[in-house]
């Protein structure tokens, strides 16, 4: 009985006693984009020569490129379950302790990186780019004291940036104190010029 109680209270694999989940979130959608781009071309070009009437002359040759124009979609279809399953299933985690990076790569190969928020000494985003800046996303860096944890592609970067900078704050990691209520604003409420 005390064992399924445990379980229940747990989030996610791996999860430690008294540690609670404070922010859950993945990457843009737009990081499947090439895959979705490529598969329809793939789609367009294994149809194509279905519009050429000399490919309906001989029975085999029309055979073929009827099989080839049925079989493309399929495969593309099976290619974007496997990228969306990827991308679904990979996730950043942020509990009161640590931050937990979960990569899932297709059906069967998942890698899981942890860095303490006591390590991390502070956090930045960048949003670079005309796609970035009209879609929504952009990158956050967290730099530690073992190396830098980019996490790129994330949507809203801005608003999860200032929940990671708070939470790395009360964590133990950054400059210590709690952080300012806005990017632009010092704890002591005066502004910063830019």
């Amino acid at each position: 009985m005390s064992n399924k109680s445990q379980t229940a209270d747990k989030q996610f694999p791996g999860q430690y006693e008294g540690e609670t989940v404070k922010l859950v979130f993945n990457q843009h959608p737009l990081v499947m984009r090439k895959a979705l781009i490529v598969g329809l071309l793939a789609i367009v070009l294994g149809v194509l020569p279905l519009d050429f009437p000399q490919v309906y002359a001989s029975d085999a040759i029309s055979g073929f490129f009827l099989k080839f124009a049925l079989g493309v979609p399929l495969m593309v279809f099976a290619y974007w379950f496997w990228r969306w399953v990827g991308w679904h299933y990979s996730v950043y985690i942020v509990t009161d302790e640590r931050l937990m990076e979960i990569k899932q790569k297709g059906f069967f190969e998942r890698e899981v990186g942890e860095w303490q928020l006591d390590g991390v000494q502070n956090v930045n985003y960048r949003v670079g780019g005309f796609q970035a800046v009209i879609f929504g996303y952009g990158d956050i860096t967290l730099k530690t004291y073992i190396g830098d944890l980019v996490i790129p592609t994330v949507h809203h970067p801005v608003k999860i940036y200032e929940k990671l900078q708070v939470l790395v704050r009360e964590g133990g990691g950054g400059t210590g104190g709690s952080a300012p209520a806005t990017p632009f604003q010092r704890e002591d409420g005066s502004t910063v010029r830019s």
